[in-house]
């Protein structure tokens, strides 16, 4: 059963919309997805594939729109991501998953709004707005496609949706880069897997591999899955070889952390 276009918060009713996928036997946990696009374009229909696929196997999915730049710039779209996952998290008895077996998935852009989730705590108001009443929206675990680790690359789309600089506003851009976010979960990060290509000129595998160096040495739990030669924002479906190794290691990465 599919329900698209759910309004997931009553401000920018317009953009705050996510498509739901519900299996006929739910396995007891969801994915929530959040597409990619430089913060810019994309939608959320990107993930529609793989959120198919995943609901085949038992999980609830949940694929979520949310506002682009330059209209809307950070934290307009952590925002957004958290009031997202704090509507899935309500759906949780109603769907037939726990609200603590919510796993977060996305790419480039997405993959880093995926990490900003699973680094900003409870007590962070990074993002919070005042329709977030459950201000938990750290995911059980975080699965990123070629994701946006750090926003100090010399990328035009970075300076955009920050509207600002790196030279100009440089703490603004480590606050805004999970990177340097890894050592502000005091009580600890949730397991990350990291899906990568080593022929992603847009985000590279060096800054993928110091962030999932960085968690680990945190004492946190990390794992990256190199793709020879592939390049950036391949993940949206499950027909390519790279698609399909990537969502078989998810599975995998699932099981191991109990969802």
């Amino acid at each position: 059963m599919e329900h698209l276009e759910t309004v997931y918060s009553s401000d920018y009713a317009e953009h705050r919309k996510i498509d739901l996928f519900l299996p006929e036997s739910p396995n007891g946990a969801c994915l929530f997805f959040i597409h990619g696009g430089g913060w810019s374009a994309g939608n959320k229909q990107q993930w529609h594939g793989v959120a198919k696929y995943f609901c085949e196997r038992g999980y609830v999915c949940a694929s979520a729109g949310y506002r682009l730049a330059p209209d809307y710039v950070f934290p307009s779209q952590l925002e957004d991501v958290r009031l997202a996952m704090q509507f899935v998290k309500q759906q949780a008895g109603r769907y037939g998953y726990a609200p603590d077996a919510v796993a977060v998935v996305g790419s480039s852009a997405g993959g880093h709004l995926a990490a900003m989730l699973a680094t900003v705590p409870e007590d962070d108001p990074l993002g919070a707005t005042a329709e977030l009443t459950n201000a938990d929206t750290v995911p059980r675990a975080a699965i990123c496609y070629c994701p946006v680790t750090t926003l100090f690359i010399k990328r035009d789309f970075v300076n955009v949706f920050m509207a600002a600089t790196a030279e100009a506003e440089p703490e603004l851009f480590r606050t805004a880069s999970p990177v340097h976010r890894v050592h502000r979960m005091k009580g600890g990060l949730p397991p990350f897997l990291f899906i990568q290509g080593d022929n992603d000129p847009t985000t590279t595998l060096a800054d993928t591999s110091e962030m999932c160096h960085r968690i680990n040495a945190s004492g946190g739990n990390a794992d990256l899955i190199v793709l020879p030669g592939v390049k950036h924002g391949f993940g949206y479906g499950t027909d390519t070889p790279a698609q399909r190794l990537s969502v078989r290691h998810i599975e995998l990465f699932l099981q191991k952390h109990g969802l």
